[in-house]
């Protein structure tokens, strides 16, 4: 499996933009850049063997599938300095 950048912003052929945060397991889970600002909820998460799912069911997407945009998000502890 693709090893990813921790808060590195990953994009989709379909435009879709995600930023990653490795997990326990050698797993990511996804957060669309507003949700990673505002501290939400992931928005997919990855199984061991590659595969991308949402609420828990499979996805068509693997992360061979993401392409690195080569830009990184903001710690989440530098979005409260910046308020």
């Amino acid at each position: 499996m693709q090893k990813l950048r921790e808060r590195g912003i990953y994009a989709l052929a379909d435009g879709r933009e995600f930023v990653v945060h490795a997990v326990f397991r050698s797993g990511y889970v996804f957060y669309t850049q507003e949700d990673w600002d505002l501290f939400g909820p992931h928005a997919h998460e990855s199984t061991a063997d590659g595969r991308l799912r949402w609420n828990g069911e499979p996805d068509q997407w693997r992360i061979e599938d993401l392409t690195d945009t080569g830009r990184t998000a903001r710690t989440r502890s530098q979005r409260f300095s910046d308020l």
